[in-house]
C-alpha cells in the first residue's frame, strides 16, 4: 500500500496559532501536495496535525462520552455536542476552514461556496460499534476531513477502507440520488463486504495514527470502516465541507435533505 508523505524535510514546517487553540498554519505548498496526494493515491495527510496535550485531552472526553453511553457507540453531532474541547474551537478557528477551502479550490478548480462545515464525532465501541462496520457510502459533501482521536494499536483497529475517487460529482442531484440508491441497497452492501473480505474486491486500507489531518473526497470515494475489536474504542472526528447539492428542489422534495449543524461558518476578512 503507497501511503503519502507530504511531511518532507523540504516541506516547511506547519506553525502554531499563538495566544489560542493550535490549528496550525499550512504553506500554499504543503497544500498543493496534500492535493496532489488525494488525486493520485485517494487521501492525503497532515502528519502531527494535533499537539499531544490537545489530543490526550481529547482522548479524555471520548472515554468519558463512551462511558455514559454504557461503553456502546455514540455519535456527537455539531459543535454544541463538544463544546468546550479543541474541536469546537477548530471548527470555529478562521485558520482551520480556511484550510478547508483553500484544498477544496486547489483540487475542484471553483470557489470555495459560503457553506458551513458539517461536524460528526463517532466513537465506535461495543456490539453497536461493529454494527457500523463495512457499511460502504458517498458523503453528501465534496471533501472531508478526517482526525483520529482513539484508534487501537493492538487487534482490529477499524481502518478507514475506500475505493477512492470512483465517481465525478454530480451536475444533478438526482443522479447523485441515483447513485446512493444503489449503493445503500442491502444487495450491494452485501456483495460488497462478501467482495472486500474474501480478497475479490481490492480496497486502500488505511491505518490511521491519532493526531494526524486526513483528507479526501468523500463525496466522489467510497469509503467504510473495518470492524474494531468491541472492548476498544475507535473515535474519529469528521468535518465535510461543500454540498454541491445544497440548493436542489428535488432534494428538498424528496425529504432527503438533512438537518446540518452550522459551525464555523467563514467570514472573508
Amino acid at each position: 500500500m503507497e501511503i503519502p508523505t507530504p511531511l518532507t524535510p523540504e516541506s516547511p514546517p506547519m506553525r502554531s496559532v499563538a495566544n489560542g487553540p493550535n490549528v496550525p498554519e499550512v504553506s500554499r505548498e504543503r497544500i498543493i501536495d496534500l492535493v496532489a496526494d488525494m488525486n493520485r493515491v485517494g487521501f492525503g495527510v497532515l502528519s502531527g496535525y494535533l499537539e499531544p496535550g490537545d489530543l490526550e485531552n481529547l482522548r479524555q472526553f471520548v472515554e468519558t462520552a463512551v462511558a455514559a453511553a454504557g461503553g456502546e457507540y455514540v455519535v456527537l453531532t455539531g459543535e454544541e455536542a463538544v463544546a468546550g474541547t479543541l474541536l469546537e474551537k477548530l471548527s470555529a478557528s478562521p485558520r482551520f476552514v480556511d484550510l478547508l477551502h483553500q484544498v477544496y479550490e486547489q483540487g475542484s478548480g471553483r470557489v470555495a461556496p459560503n457553506q458551513s462545515l458539517y461536524q460528526v464525532l463517532r466513537c465506535l465501541k461495543g456490539k453497536s460499534g461493529l454494527k457500523h462496520a463495512l457499511r460502504f457510502h458517498y458523503d453528501s459533501y465534496v471533501l472531508t476531513a478526517l482526525l483520529p482521536v482513539i484508534i487501537p494499536s493492538q487487534g482490529s483497529a477499524g481502518h478507514l477502507v475506500m475505493a477512492p475517487n470512483w465517481r465525478p460529482v454530480r451536475s444533478s442531484y438526482l443522479f447523485n440520488l441515483l447513485d446512493k440508491i444503489i449503493l445503500d441497497n442491502p444487495a450491494t452492501q452485501f456483495l460488497l463486504r462478501h467482495a472486500f473480505r474474501s480478497g475479490l474486491l481490492k480496497l486502500k486500507q488505511i491505518p490511521m495514527v491519532p493526531g494526524n489531518l486526513y483528507f479526501f473526497w468523500g463525496y466522489r470515494t467510497v469509503h467504510a470502516n473495518e470492524a474494531c475489536d468491541p472492548d476498544k474504542i475507535r473515535a474519529t472526528a469528521l468535518f465535510h465541507f461543500a454540498d454541491p447539492h445544497a440548493d436542489s428542489g428535488l432534494r428538498r422534495f424528496t425529504g432527503r435533505a438533512k438537518s446540518r449543524a452550522r459551525i464555523g461558518l467563514y467570514q472573508s476578512p
